[in-house]
């Protein structure tokens, strides 16, 4: 069996593999990161770590959920959202508040919208996933100062 990088790389210290890692990194496209910026993520606590993806699965627990009751009603699914959008609690539902949720319903419906959640956010969740947080924060920065100058 062929002795591989990782071998030697797991045994290295913690400076040492937040090196290695800067290292790599250059190799991709001459990407400058600095070797600290791996030493505090290697240096994290397990349980930070495993507090993310404890998360994660919580959340795919809920998807999943989501996504059958969804599914199965579409209708009863967007409605419940609207609910909890609106505060309308549907065992206390009066007659006005249902024919307001009907009618939205259809009008969702009629329209085939595409997105349950407004559309600003989920742009800004695509604008971040594409560039980054910091590329988005600072361009939020730059609309705003461009904005004072008019």
């Amino acid at each position: 069996m062929t002795r591989q990088y990782y071998d030697d790389f797991s045994k290295l210290p913690l400076a040492k593999m937040a090196q290695a890692i800067t290292d790599m990194t250059f190799n991709y496209n001459d990407t400058k990161v600095p070797t600290s910026h791996y030493k505090k993520l290697l240096g994290k606590g397990f349980e930070e770590l495993v507090e993310a993806n404890v998360s994660v699965s919580l959340v795919a627990t809920i998807f999943n959920t989501l996504q059958t009751l969804q599914k199965e009603s579409p209708k009863l699914f967007y409605q419940a959202l609207l609910c909890l959008d609106t505060n309308v609690k549907p065992s206390n539902i009066t007659s006005s508040q249902y024919q307001a949720m009907e009618f939205t319903w259809s009008q969702f419906e009629l329209n085939k919208q595409k997105h349950l959640l407004a559309q600003e956010y989920v742009q800004m969740f695509n604008q971040v996933e594409e560039n980054g947080l910091t590329y988005y924060m600072d361009s939020l920065e730059q609309d705003g100062n461009s904005h004072e100058a008019e």
